[in-house]
């Protein structure tokens, strides 16, 4: 849709989703955790874990907001399916990773993020967060990597401007920000909310797929980068 984006007016805006993009996904310390409650469990397993349950998590999300409702448990069915997953009896086990995230740990940055933003805020773009995470949670994160002053907008997915993929919050943050579709970008790291909402609000998205799994798509309706740095040849 976007191959050349010469065609498009210049680039003054750059919006980023925040989790499994600019920081690690929370579960990254969860391996420490494990091994103190006496259930040790590789890396690589609790990864596989997640990767699969959030799968779970986002597909359910979207049947609740296509019927309309809502479900106080579903945090508790996330982590007991994660647990079960692990192949963890201990019902104690859920209970006690449910309570470790409720206090908003913050999870590192990526490698390449703190370089890459540092030369987009030197240059003549503004920044922004859309994010599924509540307000405090990314107030939080943002703070804590000393990044927060960084970006000129945060959507929050507990702001009431809807969830991606519609194309509300973009449209939020563009408006905040006087800008245009034709002058933004949007960077994340999934295909269904991230680019798909990036899409519907008319912007450019971009697919940050560090962990190389994806391959670039035939229809060009997002550009892929291997790691945020790349993002500078384009702008």
């Amino acid at each position: 849709m976007f191959r050349n984006l010469r065609e498009r007016s210049k680039i003054d805006t750059v919006l980023f989703d925040l989790d499994g993009t600019l920081v690690q996904p929370l579960h990254v310390l969860l391996p420490k955790n494990l091994d103190e409650w006496g259930y040790p469990r590789p890396v690589e397993a609790v990864n596989h874990a997640f990767h699969v349950q959030i799968e779970w998590f986002y597909e359910y999300m979207q049947e609740l907001v296509a019927q309309g409702r809502d479900d106080p448990m579903i945090w508790s069915r996330y982590y007991r399916r994660i647990v079960k997953h692990l192949e963890i009896e201990d019902e104690t086990v859920y209970r006690r990773m449910q309570e470790f995230f409720s206090t908003q740990p913050t999870p590192p940055l990526f490698g390449d993020v703190r370089p890459t933003l540092a030369r987009l805020a030197s240059g003549p773009w503004r920044l922004g967060i859309i994010t599924q995470r509540g307000r405090g949670g990314a107030t939080q994160f943002l703070s804590d990597h000393g990044l927060l002053e960084l970006f000129a907008v945060i959507v929050a997915g507990d702001d009431g401007r809807g969830r991606k993929p519609a194309a509300e919050p973009f449209q939020h943050a563009m408006s905040v920000l006087d800008t245009s579709p034709r002058k933004t970008v949007f960077i994340g790291d999934r295909i269904d909310d991230d680019c798909a909402g990036a899409l519907s609000a008319g912007l450019q998205p971009f697919l940050i797929d560090r962990r190389q799994i994806h391959r670039p798509p035939p229809d060009g309706h997002y550009i892929l980068l291997r790691s945020l740095d790349q993002l500078l040849n384009f702008l």
